[in-house]
């Protein structure tokens, strides 16, 4: 049992926010696309994939941004996964460039525009790179290794 109604409102302010700071006809990230990834739980979770002209080929510039809640790591009594409704994890992949595959294809100006609009919204955020000669994909997004990990410090309800 889960719902996914916050997640969605999350990602609809973040497509707003980046609807204007990537307009249409930009050099460089300019196409914003919606959708949802159903996971192995079978839970759909919303995700934004920015591209240039709506390409998001392997080796294009791409960003993936997608917002789940976190698993309650309990069964309801059908025996379904549940999640809890808060707190959620922001997802943010990009694909990385050249053969040592250390630089990110997307512009780093695009990221960090990106990121600064995404990281607003209170959520835990993991930082995913896809290796060189992957699409950008929500499977691949989600199969990705966590490159970096990074919650909130102080939380009115946590000690730290």
């Amino acid at each position: 049992m889960y719902s996914n109604a916050k997640a969605i409102r999350l990602i609809q302010d973040i497509n707003d926010l980046l609807s204007v700071r990537f307009p249409a006809g930009a050099a460089g990230l300019n196409t914003i696309t919606q959708g949802f990834y159903v996971d192995a739980n079978n839970a759909s979770w919303p995700y934004l994939l920015i591209s240039h002209n709506g390409v998001v080929t392997e080796g294009s510039p791409v960003v993936y941004i997608e917002i789940s809640n976190v698993d309650a790591v309990s069964k309801d009594i059908f025996g379904n996964q549940t999640y809890a409704y808060a707190p959620h994890i922001l997802q943010f992949a990009y694909e990385l460039s050249g053969a040592a595959g250390t630089n990110p294809i997307p512009a780093h100006s695009d990221l960090i525009t990106a990121e600064f609009e995404a990281i607003k919204s209170g959520v835990r955020v993991q930082l995913k790179e896809i290796p060189n000669g992957t699409q950008v994909t929500p499977a691949n997004a989600n199969a990705a290794a966590v490159t970096a990990d990074l919650d909130q410090l102080y939380w009115p309800t946590k000690l730290v």
